[in-house]
């Protein structure tokens, strides 16, 4: 594989979004399993023993109470959620599922689970690892997931190539620029819509140790730097997220406080990655129409 082609921002035709627009903002939801007995994602990292219970417990706190108290959140707000959706959570966590279906989230694809990364995997296991996931996400939720995120951007040489194979339309896996973009690949394209590790909980508030406080100051820095930017050329933001860490009681209110702020300020869209697709798809489709004649 190759990384993507350079284009600087400020060399691009202008990029426009639906209702005047300045900034289409994406939340994404990470609904995750980790594997027990496998180390993963932690808040005390020194707990490293075996079997570590005390991390483990705090990630599934996430999907014993946290997401609960997001699903009322966002609905509460009426803001649109991309859930990033490991495989195995249609099996463990059906209730998650059933709720996911009826709040309305999006689903998106996130690996297996997340203590299976595809670095180091051969071509035949990293096909069966894709396929598994979108079954079982089709199988629980009647759609097959248009969107790809990779659990801990643990990707091989042809990831890219295989989810395309397999019916994926985008991929949120890259975290380098403002605006979506075509990545090309030998067999078709993903759209890589801009995903975030700065705007994304684990970032600010496990790796940084922001407060709530400077957690929703952080968030709503980053969208007013991107309103203001859009006034010319339109920006998508991604604000990453995790039920066992934003779905704290601790932070439950700043998370509301940014999320009001974004939802306030004229001219933005919040939406979902297929959404985001469908318009970028829509405007190439467009373009190719345009130069036919």
């Amino acid at each position: 594989m190759q990384p993507p082609s350079f284009q600087p921002i400020t060399q691009r035709p202008v990029f426009t979004l639906p209702h005047q627009a300045r900034v289409a903002v994406w939340v994404v939801m990470n609904v995750e399993h980790f594997t027990f007995g496998k180390l993963g994602t932690a808040i005390q990292p020194h707990l490293n023993s075996y079997p570590e219970i005390a991390n483990y417990g705090w990630r599934d706190y996430g999907n014993r109470v946290g997401i609960w108290r997001l699903f009322d959140l966002f609905a509460e707000l009426e803001i649109p959620v991309t859930a990033a959706v490991n495989g195995e959570i249609c099996t463990l966590y059906p209730e998650i599922i059933a709720a996911i279906q009826k709040y309305g989230w999006e689903v998106m694809a996130h690996g297996i689970n997340n203590s299976t990364g595809h670095s180091g995997m051969d071509r035949d296991t990293e096909i069966e690892i894709i396929d598994r996931t979108l079954t079982l996400l089709e199988q629980a939720t009647g759609k097959s997931p248009k969107g790809w995120l990779t659990p801990g951007f643990s990707i091989t040489e042809s990831t890219f190539e295989l989810l395309y194979s397999a019916g994926i339309l985008y991929t949120a896996d890259w975290v380098n620029d403002d605006q979506p973009y075509w990545y090309p690949l030998p067999n078709g394209r993903l759209l890589a819509i801009p995903y975030t590790i700065e705007a994304n909980d684990i970032t600010l508030c496990l790796s940084n140790r922001f407060s709530g406080v400077e957690f929703a100051q952080a968030i709503e820095d980053q969208f007013d730097q991107l309103w203001q930017e859009g006034e010319t050329q339109g920006r998508v933001m991604a604000i990453g997220l995790h039920p066992f860490i934003v779905g704290q009681p601790l932070r439950l209110k700043y998370l509301k406080q940014c999320l009001t702020h974004i939802k306030n300020t004229p001219n933005t869209w919040l939406t979902t990655g297929e959404e985001i697709y469908n318009l970028m798809n829509e405007n190439t489709n467009q373009q190719a129409n345009i130069h036919k004649y």
